[in-house]
């Protein structure tokens, strides 16, 4: 029983055993599971401590990614931003090209446009500082100019200027745009910048482009307004002549045939590749169809490199020329170079105007000027006191800078279009003085043998520029304490202007011509305020009576071919000339003249003695050798055509006279009546025809017609018609042995009295022994023939054979052919 006790007790305790290991291997396993628990909890922990770092990256990431799809839509939004101020700032700059565009093609008001003359082209002056490159002048034959006594300055030049421009204001729309635009003038100021100032011919090139044709653009524009045309004598225009005329005394023809006929000194010499002058010729072209131009003003060209600034600056000044530097007794020493200096700026200076002042006596000009580009010297004479000349010296470039309010008015455009109004005056005032007057101020005149360009090289190079430029001599001029702006005037009237501008118009009024010769303007041209309406009336009168440069014109008409071969001939009157009744002096109108030829001759020569602007007017035609004018015989109003030349070309009117005399029996039919030759030399007298024409012969001459192109265009007559005309006169002319060489279309005429072509201007013609004895009828006054074959140079000898003779007529005929063959290619009209 112990030992089954002991067996259950080892039973119970193995049991127990058991039931302790079951029990702790139950808390091995509860351990584990706790462990695993512990585990798996831990590992969740650490996964859900993963997970939430997983979701902390995520939402870090998705932190960033919102970050940079802001910072993205940012850029975005700032590159949006950016492209639309590029595209503001892009559609700026293409309306600010697009206003510049516009600004620079569109035209320009009158303002705008000399404003822009001077800051894109004037501006671009430049001179040659190179002396290699800069050419001396030709010397030329010093002969005597007339000298002005006083040089006096022209004080009232800029109240002149200003009232200028104030009439301009007020009569020309100055917001209307019709001028060049600027893109024009800077394209030409880069032309003309190429080039700088090294002589007279770069000077003129320079000067016309930015100065002068700026000018006549303008005009061209004023003209076209009415208001403008009632203040200003505008007529048809200027021209700035800038080569010499075909009878001026550097022509080249005539300088060769003064060369020819006259030895030839080596120092004087002309240069016939420099025959150009440094001159142009201000002309206002005429709305009458057969008046000439009128000379309004000559402007004179000297280089920079030779008459400098400074010598304008320091020889300007008042003086007795002819005292103060013709006969000047004292002359500097290099001791003191300033006064030095100013010596050679007075002589070189005075030299220079007085060759213009010479030019301007000669051609009854109040106006004129000298200019070196940079500088200009305005002139003027009063003709009241013509031995004083005026001057006012402007500087342009210095002057728009003292006057930015009036920067247009101080420019060289400026300045020159105010001076060219002022010249041109108003309707009625006297603009060229006459033959007789300017001949009369050249009998009180002394005169001066002095060139320009000897002048200046008697003064060595060291002694041409200023020692020192800090004296306020040598300052430029600005005129900085003179208002420079227009005067207002009708309105705009400022009251302190109008005195100075009443003033200035009654100066302006003492230029008038006589009340009964009041105004050049035809009638229906309006009056300025202030005129009179009775000179209306006179100037009717005026007109009616005027001599004109046409049979059709208004005015006195020529006398007829019958009534001047009657004259000619001591035949009858012809009642059906256009003056008979001035002719008869109360006799009736079948009597004979009332004058032999020779005493109407004699007394053609005393009326032109007496005056040369009394009966005579210049007229618009002329040829390369000739000029040509209406002449009246005031004492019985015969009126006809004088054909005038200068000393050159005087052999050929009197070969031209020879020519007439052997076709005598064609005179009045085929070629007009010739009336005889004065020599203006013989009574110490020259016409002034034009500058530098100087006409001494003037043949006499029945009036011959229209041109071939008026005789078309009139109707009546086809070129047919008129070519057989012209044939049968040549014809005419051969069979009196004359050859005529210079058939040309200017050279015809159709005269509408005897219905046929008339051939004119002989001096080329050749006189040959005619082919066959004239037939009787055609010479009625055969035994006064004189064999003009022994008088004239031009006649062929009698050597010359008949086949060449006949070779002459030949051609003549086949050129008067080739002239109808062109006649309407030339003129449009149709055959």
């Amino acid at each position: 029983m112990a030992d089954r006790k002991s067996a259950d007790e080892l039973e119970r305790l193995l049991q127990e055993a058991i039931q302790r290991a079951e029990d702790a291997e139950r808390e091995r396993q509860d351990e584990r599971r706790r462990a695993e628990e512990q585990r798996q909890r831990a590992e969740d922990a650490e996964r859900e401590r993963q997970d939430e770092r997983r979701r902390a990256d995520d939402a870090e990431r998705e932190r960033q990614e919102e970050r940079q799809r802001a910072e993205k839509e940012r850029q975005r939004a700032e590159d949006a931003e950016r492209e639309r101020q590029d595209e503001r700032q892009r559609a700026e700059k293409e309306r600010q090209r697009a206003d510049a565009s516009e600004e620079e093609t569109r035209p320009t008001t009158i303002e705008e446009y000399i404003t822009a003359c001077h800051t894109s082209v004037f501006s671009r002056f430049t001179i040659e500082t190179d002396p290699k490159l800069s050419s001396r002048g030709s010397i030329t034959n010093p002969r005597n100019k007339w000298c002005p006594k006083n040089l006096q300055p022209w004080t009232d030049f800029i109240h002149e200027q200003r009232l200028t421009f104030g009439i301009l204001n007020d009569t020309f729309p100055i917001d209307s745009r019709v001028f060049e635009n600027r893109a024009f003038l800077a394209g030409l100021g880069d032309r003309v910048s190429q080039r700088r100032i090294a002589d007279e011919k770069s000077l003129e090139y320079f000067l016309h482009n930015s100065v002068e044709d700026p000018v006549r653009v303008i005009i061209q524009q004023l003209r076209e307004v009415e208001t403008v045309t009632a203040a200003f004598e505008i007529g048809d225009g200027i021209v700035f002549e800038n080569h010499p005329h075909a009878l001026g005394d550097t022509a080249e023809e005539v300088v060769e045939r003064e060369t020819l006929a006259t030895p030839r000194t080596p120092d004087h010499g002309r240069d016939l590749n420099q025959l150009r002058p440094d001159q142009i010729c201000v002309t206002r072209s005429n709305n009458e169809p057969f008046a000439p131009s009128t000379m309004v003003y000559i402007s004179e060209y000297k280089s920079p490199c030779k008459l400098t600034v400074q010598h304008l600056r320091i020889g300007l000044r008042p003086m007795d020329i002819y005292k103060e530097v013709v006969n000047r007794k004292t002359i500097p020493t290099s001791v003191d170079p300033d006064a030095l200096f100013r010596y050679h700026a007075e002589r070189l200076t005075a030299s220079a105007i007085t060759q213009t002042y010479h030019y301007m006596i000669e051609s009854g000009l109040e106006y004129g000027n000298l200019t070196i580009g940079e500088a200009t010297v305005f002139l003027k004479i009063d003709w009241n006191e013509p031995d004083t000349l005026l001057y006012h010296l402007a500087e342009p470039k210095y002057e728009v800078s003292a006057h930015p309010d009036s920067f247009h008015i101080c420019t060289a455009v400026g300045q020159y279009l105010a001076f060219t109004l002022m010249a041109l005056g108003s309707p009625g005032e006297q603009h060229e003085h006459g033959q007789e007057e300017r001949r009369s101020v050249m009998n009180n005149l002394k005169t001066w043998a002095e060139d320009f360009e000897t002048t200046l090289r008697s003064i060595p190079e060291n002694e041409r520029s200023a020692s020192s430029e800090h004296s306020p001599d040598y300052q430029p001029t600005t005129y900085n304490d003179v208002e420079r702006s227009p005067y207002l005037l009708r309105r705009r009237r400022r009251r302190a202007a109008e005195p100075q501008i009443d003033e200035i118009s009654s100066r302006r009024d003492d230029r008038r011509e006589p009340s009964d010769d009041e105004s050049t303007r035809p009638p229906d041209t309006p009056t300025p305020a202030g005129r009179s309406t009775g000179q209306a009336s006179r100037r009717s009168q005026r007109l009616a009576r005027r001599p004109r440069g046409d049979i059709h014109q208004q005015g006195r008409q020529y006398c007829t071919q019958k009534c001047l071969l009657g004259l000619v001939r001591g035949g009858f009157l012809d009642p059906k000339c256009p003056n008979v009744a001035l002719h008869c002096s109360n006799r009736p109108t079948q009597a004979c003249h009332p004058v032999s030829h020779g005493k109407w001759l004699a007394l053609l020569q005393k009326q032109l003695e007496r005056s040369l602007d009394e009966g005579i007017t210049r007229l618009r035609q002329g040829g390369t050798r000739s000029v040509l004018f209406q002449v009246t015989l005031l004492a019985y109003g015969y009126t006809f055509l004088g054909k005038g030349t200068v000393r050159a070309f005087v052999s050929d009117l009197t070969h031209e006279a020879a020519v007439y005399n052997r076709l005598s029996p064609l005179q009045g039919r085929d070629v007009p009546v010739f009336l005889g030759a004065i020599d203006l030399r013989a009574m110490d007298k020259i016409y002034y025809f034009v500058h530098r024409v100087y006409v001494v012969h003037i043949t006499f001459l029945s009036w011959g017609g229209d041109s071939l192109a008026d005789a078309l265009k009139t109707g009546g007559f086809t070129d047919k018609n008129l070519q057989s005309m012209a044939i049968t006169a040549l014809r005419a002319m051969h069979q009196e042995g004359v050859v005529h060489k210079d058939v040309l279309f200017s050279n015809m005429l159709f005269n509408r009295e005897v219905k046929r072509v008339m051939m004119i201007d002989f001096e080329r013609a050749v006189l040959v022994k005619p082919p066959r004895p004239p037939l009787a009828q055609l010479v009625p006054n055969k035994r006064r023939r004189k064999p003009e074959e022994t008088e004239c140079k031009k006649t062929a000898t009698s050597s010359c054979n008949i086949r060449r003779v006949g070779e002459g007529f030949s051609k003549d005929i086949l050129d008067a052919k080739m002239v109808f063959w062109d006649l309407d290619s030339r003129y449009g009209i149709a055959k």
